[in-house]
C-alpha cells in the first residue's frame, strides 16, 4: 500500500473545515486507510534515510508517527484532532530528546524540520558553549551550500547575550538561541506530486551533520 499524498490532503482540508467527531467518526474508515499506508511510506523513508545516517537502522515508524487526536485538557482551543500529519525521524521516536529530523504535512503549511527543540536550561548551556569552542565546524555545517539552499533558522532568541558570554561576540546570533531548528518550508504540490518519500530522504541529507553536532553534547 502506497500513500496517495493527494488524497491524505484533500482528507486535511475537510478536516479543517469539518474539526468535530461527528464528522470524524463518519469518515474514521478513510483516515484508518489513510493512516496505514502513511506509516508504510513513513518505513520507507527511514529505511532511506539509513543508508547515509546509520543512527536511524532499525527505526521503526510506528514508534515515529504523531497520533492526530489533540490534547485539550488546558487547551483554549478544543478541536479534537490536529489538521497535519507528522513524525519524527529518529532513534527513540518521538520521544527523543535529541536534534532530530520532523515532517509535517499540512494543506499550507507543509515542510521539513530539524534540530533540538525547547531544550533544559543545562543542556541548552553546553549546547552554546559547544558552538562557541567549535565555532569554525558549526559555521561550516550551517554555511555548506546544500543546508543553506534548503534550511533556515526559527529560533527563537535572547535579547541579549546568556551569562558568560562576552556581549560583543561575532556570533552573537547563534549563541543567543533559545533553541535550534531549522526549517525548509514547501509547497503542498512537494508531496502531492512525484515520489515525496524520495524528495524528502534527499532533502534531509543536509541536516544529518547538523544533528551529529548538536547531539555530541549528548555524549559528552
Amino acid at each position: 500500500m502506497k500513500t496517495n499524498a493527494k488524497e491524505i490532503f484533500d482528507f486535511l482540508k475537510e478536516l479543517t473545515v469539518n474539526n468535530d467527531r461527528e464528522w470524524f467518526h463518519a469518515h474514521k474508515a478513510e483516515y484508518d486507510e489513510l493512516r496505514e499506508a502513511w506509516i508504510l511510506d513513513v518505513q520507507r523513508l527511514i529505511g532511506m534515510m539509513a543508508e547515509y545516517d546509520a543512527t536511524l537502522k532499525g527505526v521503526q515508524a510506528s514508534d515515529c508517527v504523531y497520533r492526530i487526536y489533540r490534547d485539550i485538557r488546558f487547551a483554549k482551543d478544543k478541536t479534537p484532532y490536529k489538521t497535519y500529519f507528522s513524525t519524527v525521524v529518529a532513534r527513540g521516536g518521538r520521544k527523543t530528546l535529541k536534534s532530530c529530523y520532523y515532517l509535517h504535512m499540512q494543506p499550507g503549511d507543509a515542510g521539513l524540520h530539524g534540530g533540538i527543540w525547547c531544550p533544559d536550561r543545562e543542556l541548552l548551556a553546553k549546547l552554546r558553549h559547544s558552538i562557541d569552542d567549535n565555532i569554525e565546524e558549526f559555521l561550516g555545517i550551517i554555511n555548506d551550500k546544500e543546508f543553506t539552499k534548503r534550511y533556515r533558522f526559527v529560533s527563537e532568541s535572547l535579547k541579549t547575550m546568556p551569562k558568560g558570554f562576552p556581549r560583543e561576540h561575532p556570533y552573537a546570533e547563534y549563541i543567543k538561541m533559545k533553541e535550534y531548528l531549522v526549517s525548509h518550508n514547501v509547497p503542498d504540490s512537494y508531496f502531492t506530486t512525484g515520489d515525496w518519500v524520495e524528495k524528502a530522504a534527499a532533502d534531509f541529507r543536509p541536516l544529518m551533520e547538523f544533528h551529529n553536532f548538536l547531539n555530541y553534547t549528548f555524549d559528552e
